[in-house]
């Protein structure tokens, strides 16, 4: 009797602890681009729609990063839908720039056009997340942090990063009328992927009463398929979906970008 006393004393902080995720997805309006030929449009909006759809039907909510300078036309109506659905839209800069490679100044300038034709759709706060996840290093990187805190921006970080566009390469790498066949092989790869990336953040967290994670998506084609599959994956596992601003303390909500959680190696793909 003592000894199953013990075991559940034991135990016991695991199952107490809540497990909190907010779902940041970037690149909106969609990665890659269409040319503006229309039957391109059609899929990439319909795809976008099926992320979209997914998140309303579970009732999750959500926050897009939008890459200014890669909107086509006809895909403003599409964010301002996502607006509309209750999910929030953050600054991604204007041409997906990589502070790691930019001047600060072109990149503050990047950030500043991409914020111009983004007013009409951010609410306060308003939220920025690194392309890349490069936030630069030494004066660089500062003089772009003063930019954003001067422009009240409250930069994303992410805990969870998917490596989505890995496995999305598997998958446009695919003959179209082929893709079906191996889609749920790529997607069980992914998911595992995705949950292993998730035991690893939650050792950061183990010692906390409350477990807040940010998963890092992109919207893509695999999304498109998957988005409701991570979400169920996530509910399975006990998780509570909540809002980027849900889990940012006012600690959190400063300078850090990228988790210290280096990913997992990923995968090797099968022959497909």
């Amino acid at each position: 009797m003592s000894s199953f006393l013990f075991l559940c004393v034991l135990i016991s902080p695991i199952f107490a602890q809540v497990h909190e995720i907010a779902i940041t997805i970037d690149d909106l309006p969609f990665v890659g681009t269409t040319h503006n030929k229309p039957g391109n449009l059609q899929r990439e909006q319909e795809r976008f729609m099926k992320i979209m759809q997914s998140l309303i039907d579970h009732q999750v909510p959500a926050t897009g990063f939008v890459v200014g300078g890669t909107i086509e036309q006809g895909q403003w109506q599409l964010l301002e839908d996502f607006k509309k659905a209750g999910f929030v839209i953050g600054n991604h800069t204007y041409s997906h720039a990589n502070l790691n490679r930019t001047n600060p100044k072109q990149y503050i300038n990047d950030i500043a056009r991409a914020d111009q034709i983004l007013t009409p759709l951010m609410s306060k706060p308003k939220y920025f997340r690194y392309p890349y996840l490069a936030e630069g290093k030494g004066e660089a990187k500062q003089e772009v942090q003063n930019f954003l805190i001067e422009n009240d921006y409250i930069i994303a970080p992410v805990t969870i990063d998917s490596k989505d566009f890995r496995f999305n390469e598997q998958l446009l790498a695919i003959n179209w009328r082929e893709r079906n066949k191996y889609l749920n092989q790529i997607k069980k790869r992914y998911l595992d992927y995705i949950w292993q990336q998730t035991l690893r953040a939650e050792k950061k967290s183990q010692d906390k009463p409350v477990s807040k994670q940010i998963l890092l998506i992109h919207a893509n084609l695999l999304n498109s398929h998957a988005m409701g599959d991570i979400i169920q994956m996530y509910k399975d596992h006990g998780y509570q979906f909540v809002s980027l601003s849900e889990v940012l303390s006012p600690t959190d909500a400063s300078t850090s970008t990228a988790s210290s959680i280096p990913p997992i190696p990923l995968p090797l793909p099968d022959s497909v």
